[in-house]
């Protein structure tokens, strides 16, 4: 297959992460597989060498409106041209220039959900950008959802031309022996966000059982979004034991050993993170966030602690259930790890392109 992948840049958020991946597995199989950017050429991510990555810079990195017909038009020709069985794209910036651009082309069209469909906006504008984006998505083909709540939220139509394809496990791999019970150190990786990774519920459950275990310390990695590291340094202002430790490269480094990691989240599509240490035998703790990604991940009390998204006091009683239950709690962590066979790069890769060779 002749694929053609979307997409502004090539950055370190989820989205761009995974649709690198799927373009990278693509191209070891075999299929021609070009990666398309048009507003920054920065590359975050590494693409197999098999992929061919072109930049036309079309817009600014603000996406000014200005830009967006010449947009459109450079990319009907690129698809034409290029002659692609199949364009994809995950973002709504590309999912809208995609949907027009391949009006009267024959290349089939493959559009996958990776927010939350079941968000809701309040100001007029925003309602009327959700309307046009939506109608935009239902433009497609074929669709992929991570988890199945979210293809709920679809038309039955968009419903039976799509699929849940979830996300793949990162081959991890420890670099030390686990410390029964852990190092005493309660972990969350997640950029700082409060609307949605809610570290702010995770201090406030953390400072709700403080006072109990003065020796525990809980890490948060990650960079600030807005003000919100500020909102959540002065959240924390006067409790030396949460600690905010700036962006980290090396996942496994900073919770391979920890006592337990926390997902706060009140909405993920499927959280890679959770994913990430529950492949290497950390006791896990959610949110059941919405749409549904974590609870497919974890069955309560059996490979992972679940508790209701925006609970402070049912995330504490979670988190002080793994200080003061060790064994049992490493005896979850130690089923967890069945993920690395559920959701692993082989699996996931064969389901994309079963359903990508449908199309052709």
């Amino acid at each position: 297959m002749n694929i053609l992948f979307v997409n502004t840049n090539i950055g370190y958020g989820g989205a761009s992460k995974m649709m690198v991946w799927v373009a990278s597995q693509m191209a070891e199989k075999g299929h021609d597989v070009t990666f398309f950017t048009y507003r920054s050429d920065e590359k975050l991510q590494i693409l197999n060498p098999k992929v061919k990555h072109i930049h036309n810079q079309l817009e600014d990195k603000a996406g000014k409106h200005k830009h967006f017909v010449s947009c459109v038009k450079s990319l009907h020709e690129l698809i034409v041209k290029g002659n692609y069985d199949v364009v994809i794209a995950f973002l709504s910036p590309s999912i809208l220039r995609v949907a027009l651009a391949s009006i009267k082309t024959d290349c089939k069209v493959l559009f996958s959900e990776r927010a939350d469909p079941s968000q809701k906006v309040t100001s007029l504008k925003l309602k009327i950008i959700k309307w046009v984006n939506r109608i935009a998505f239902n433009r497609a083909d074929a669709f992929v959802f991570q988890t199945p709540k979210a293809a709920s939220f679809f038309s039955k139509k968009v419903q039976e031309n799509g699929v849940v394809i979830p996300n793949p496990i990162r081959p991890l791999k420890r670099t030390k022996k686990r410390v029964f019970g852990g190092d005493k150190t309660i972990v969350c990786v997640a950029r700082l966000d409060i609307k949605q990774k809610r570290q702010d519920l995770l201090i406030d459950a953390f400072i709700e059982i403080s006072h109990k275990y003065p020796y525990y310390s809980l890490c948060l990695y990650g960079d600030g979004l807005n003000d919100d590291e500020v909102i959540l340094r002065e959240k924390a202002t006067g409790y030396p034991n949460v600690k905010f430790m700036g962006p980290t490269t090396d996942v496994v480094e900073v919770i391979q050993n920890a006592t337990m990691f926390v997902l706060s989240s009140d909405f993920e599509g499927i959280p890679n993170a959770l994913l990430e240490s529950m492949s290497i035998g950390v006791p896990s703790v959610s949110t059941d966030c919405s749409p549904g990604g974590a609870a497919m991940l974890i069955r309560n009390k059996e490979n992972g602690l679940l508790v209701p998204k925006g609970d402070v006091k049912a995330l504490a009683t979670a988190m002080e259930f793994i200080i003061t239950h060790p064994a049992e709690s490493e005896r979850m962590a130690i089923q967890a790890t069945e993920v690395n066979e559920l959701y692993a790069e082989t699996e996931i890769a064969g389901k994309w392109e079963s359903f990508l060779t449908k199309l052709k």
